[in-house]
Order: C-alpha cells, then sequence, then structure tokens
C-alpha cells in the first residue's frame, strides 16, 4: 500500500511538471505570434480573455463532475489527451481567427483535469504532499519556457514550440495510465451549488481574483515589453520565465512545506499579495535585463506564499468538495485572465506597456486590504466562539452547583 501511495505521488508529480511544462512551452509566445498575426494589442487581450472564458467554464463543470462521482484519475486521464490534441493544433494556427479557436479548444481541456488531480495530490492534515506536487508545476513551466526558447531561438519558428507542447501532454496521459489511486463516489459529499461554495470562500476567491486580474493584465503584454523596450529575445526572454519559475519550486519545496497552522496560511496569503505589489513597481521602473531579475525572484516567493496558501485554506475547509473549491480557485484564475488580458490590452493602447504595471501593483495592494480584512473576521468569528464556548462552561457549572445545594 505505501509502495503504491509513493508511486502514484511520483506520479502526480511527474503529471504537474508534463502539464506546466507544455503551458510554459507555449504561452511564452503566444502573445507574439498573436500580436504578429493580428497587429493589435487590443486583439491579443481578446484571444487570451477567450481562452480564459473556456477554461473557467471547464475548471468549474470538470471539478464538480470529479466530485460528484469520484472518478478523479479518469478525469486526470481524459484532461491530458484533450491537451495533447489542442495543442498540436496550434501548429495549424495561420491567422488571429484560427489562433482564437486553438486557444478555445485549450482552454477547456485544460481545465478537465486540475481540479481531480489537486485532490488527489492532497492528503488531510499534511500540506507537504501537496507542496512537492505543485512545486514540479514550477519546475515543468522553468523547462517548458527554456525549451521552447531554445528551440525558437534555433529554427525561427513557433510551430516546433506547440509540437513540443502537444507531445508533452501526450506524454502525460501515458504517465496517468499508471495512477492506482481510487476514489469511492459513496464518499464523496458534494453539498449545495457552485454558487454557495463561491460565496462560502468568498473572500479568499476575491483577494485571489484582484490580485491576478493585475497580474494578467501585465502577462497579457509582459512577452512584448520584454521584447521592444528591454530588447530581450529567444534565451534571454525565457530565462526571465526561468528564474521566477526556479524560485518557485526552490520556495514550496523548502518554506512552504512546512506551513501548518491556520494563522500562518492565512498571513502567507497576506504577505504573498503584498510582495506582488513590490514586483510590479519594480517592472514599472525597470530600464535593464538586470532590474527584472531580482523582481522575478521576488515574484516566485510571493505567487508561492499566495498559491499554496489559498490552497491549504480552500482543501482544509471544503471537505468533501476539495475539487470543486479547488478548480473554483483554477476559474476566478481564469476569469482574471480574462479581465485582465483586456484591460492589459487596452491599457497599453492608449497609455502604454509601463502603465499596465502601475495599474497592476494597486491591484494587488486591493487585494492585499481584502486578505487582511478577511483574517480579521475569522480572528473575530473565532474569539465570538471562544467566549460562547467559555459562557457555555460556566454556565453548565454553575447549574450543577445550584444542583448539589439543593439536593
Amino acid at each position: 500500500m505505501a509502495s503504491d501511495d509513493g508511486d502514484d505521488k511520483a506520479r502526480l508529480k511527474a503529471l504537474n511538471l508534463f502539464a506546466n511544462s507544455s503551458l510554459g512551452a507555449s504561452a511564452l509566445f503566444i502573445p507574439i505570434l498573436a500580436n504578429t498575426l493580428t497587429g493589435s494589442y487590443i486583439l491579443v487581450g481578446i484571444i487570451g480573455a477567450g481562452y480564459g472564458i473556456t477554461q473557467a467554464l471547464s475548471y468549474a463543470y470538470f471539478g464538480r463532475l470529479a466530485d460528484k462521482f469520484g472518478a478523479m484519475v479518469k478525469f486526470v486521464r481524459l484532461g491530458f489527451l484533450a491537451s495533447s490534441f489542442a495543442f498540436f493544433a496550434h501548429a495549424l494556427a495561420y491567422d488571429g481567427f484560427t489562433l482564437m479557436l486553438v486557444r478555445l479548444a485549450a482552454g477547456v481541456a485544460t481545465g478537465m483535469y486540475a481540479g481531480a488531480m489537486f485532490a488527489l495530490s492532497h492528503d488531510k492534515g499534511n500540506n507537504g504532499k501537496l507542496a512537492g506536487v505543485v512545486s514540479f508545476g514550477s519546475l515543468g513551466w522553468l523547462m517548458g519556457t527554456m525549451a521552447s526558447s531554445i528551440v525558437q531561438q534555433l529554427t525561427s519558428s513557433y510551430t516546433l514550440a506547440f509540437i513540443l507542447a502537444g507531445s508533452i501532454f501526450l506524454a502525460g496521459f501515458v504517465t496517468s495510465l499508471g495512477l492506482k489511486v481510487r476514489v469511492d463516489a459513496s464518499n464523496a459529499s458534494v453539498a449545495g451549488s457552485l454558487l454557495q461554495l463561491a460565496r462560502k470562500n468568498g473572500r479568499i476567491y476575491t483577494s485571489f481574483m484582484l490580485r491576478h486580474v493585475g497580474a494578467a493584465a501585465t502577462w497579457s503584454i509582459f512577452p512584448i515589453f520584454l521584447n521592444q523596450e528591454l530588447r530581450l529575445d529567444g534565451v534571454e526572454l525565457g530565462s526571465i520565465y526561468a528564474i521566477n519559475a526556479l524560485t518557485q519550486f526552490l520556495f514550496m519545496n523548502t518554506v512552504m512545506k512546512r506551513v501548518r497552522s491556520d494563522a500562518n496560511t492565512h498571513r502567507l496569503v497576506q504577505v504573498g499579495v503584498l510582495l506582488s505589489s513590490a514586483v510590479f513597481i519594480t517592472y514599472y521602473s525597470s530600464t535593464t535585463y538586470i532590474h527584472i531579475i531580482p523582481a522575478q525572484i521576488l515574484l516566485g516567493i510571493s505567487w508561492s506564499m499566495l498559491y499554496l496558501g489559498s490552497l491549504y485554506i480552500l482543501l482544509r475547509n471544503n471537505d468533501g468538495e476539495r475539487a470543486s473549491s479547488t478548480a473554483l480557485l483554477e476559474s476566478y484564475m481564469s476569469i482574471s485572465i480574462i479581465i485582465g488580458s483586456l484591460i492589459g490590452g487596452i491599457v497599453a493602447e492608449f497609455a502604454g506597456l509601463r502603465s499596465v504595471m502601475l495599474l497592476s501593483s494597486l491591484l494587488c495592494f486591493a487585494s492585499f486590504v481584502v486578505a487582511v480584512n478577511d483574517w480579521k473576521m475569522r480572528r473575530g468569528t473565532m474569539s465570538i466562539k471562544m467566549l460562547q464556548n467559555i459562557s457555555h462552561n460556566l454556565s453548565n457549572r454553575y447549574a450543577r452547583m445550584l444542583r448539589q445545594l439543593t439536593s
């Protein structure tokens, strides 16, 4: 049994590595390709938004199905196979419309496996396993961005990068066939609707979404900023993304594996969004490649704290709806991509690329305010419950004393 658990843990790490390698291999050049095919920052934003819409719906739908039927492994396999076909299809895009179509397909496919994979990766009371699996996603992003940047540098072609992405997803599907994890559908207690689940965890989702709207606005134009204003290309461009991913991998496997308490988890989210605000201010003021490097290190730390901190809270507080709650977080991330990509494209079109980064910093600070207020409310609720328990215990003792005196 222990051997099976160890094998599944290794496969889950490999799957997250493969998934993020594929996403990293393609995402690095999609904004540049979209800008080349359309010649418009606004259309770049619209293509990013289309991807986000389909992915958000897919996350929510398939995450709920995974909780309802308990067939987590099947959803992981289906998602990887569908993603393989979708990313191979990117090589066929020849104008803005065909690129939009394949991005929509990719959004649906990549939303199929996420919630189920998070649920399989988390043991109750043990954050270390989840941190390990998620960290390999960061390592995968590092490998994917570097591999695709080298391929593009050597061949001057985006097509091979997309073929690489599809091939990696296909390797992930083959790996998923060996998963032995089984979830009994009779144990799945899905109560209420997704709307009720969203309300229950509303402040976590809101804080996360505000930060990610700001981040997505910058990410929609960041490769263009690096390419046009800082004159980076090929391997240099990939190395900027690699620094962030490597920092995430190291930080998740050291600091984040040790997180246990409720207090530390909420504080991680707060510090994560505050550091994110500092990152975007650094982007705004940067003039050379050297200025971006410390910002990428800080970005890796801040994202690790925010993302894993949010996952820890959701997985702990939503037993029976773990795939749904984490998939809904991914949906909020995708919705943020929709809004952020549109905002990024519009602001860049009329106010310049650097203005987007200033706006991103302000939105991250707003996220920090929401996160702090959420923790204060939770502490207040805990204090009220504590006082109620004390009052109840004192009342019981007083009643027993009266019975003894009158008996």
